[in-house]
């Protein structure tokens, strides 16, 4: 019987806490957009450049973050399972609805990336697939 209990209790958290995919077709994913930046120094790298504008979306009672994972195993793409660093550069703590920011291949020391968009409501959390970057040409 405590083994059920103790079942019961952790699918209920489980369920209650789970992630839903967020609409490919969602405005908050529409309003973000990742450029290629030439690296000055090293021709055959691309630095990134993830660009947001918020300022036409609604998003009373919704938190939108963006995470950001460097990867060790490239080859891997979005499916690698070998990270180096994890870190948001949009959260609750530094929003802003317009705005931008850079990822430069020397400052991560990584060659590739993963990124998706996380949205918060009071009730639930969306999550974006990941989306894939690499720094080489």
């Amino acid at each position: 019987m405590k083994k059920l209990l103790l079942l019961g209790f952790i699918l209920f958290f489980k369920l209650g806490y789970s992630q839903a995919k967020l609409n490919p077709n969602s405005l908050i994913l529409k309003r973000i957009k990742l450029e290629k930046i030439n690296d000055a120094k090293f021709d055959y790298i691309n630095n990134a450049e993830i660009s947001w504008d918020f300022s036409s979306v609604d998003l009373q009672n919704n938190q939108v973050s963006i995470e950001v994972i460097t990867i060790y195993d490239c080859f891997n793409e979005e499916n690698a399972s070998d990270f180096k660093t994890q870190f948001s550069i949009l959260n609750k703590d530094n929003f802003s609805v317009k705005g931008s920011h850079q990822l430069i291949h020397l400052e991560l020391m990584a060659k590739c990336f993963k990124w998706r968009v996380v949205v918060k409501e009071s009730t639930s959390e969306q999550v974006s697939e990941w989306s894939y970057f690499s720094f080489l040409k």
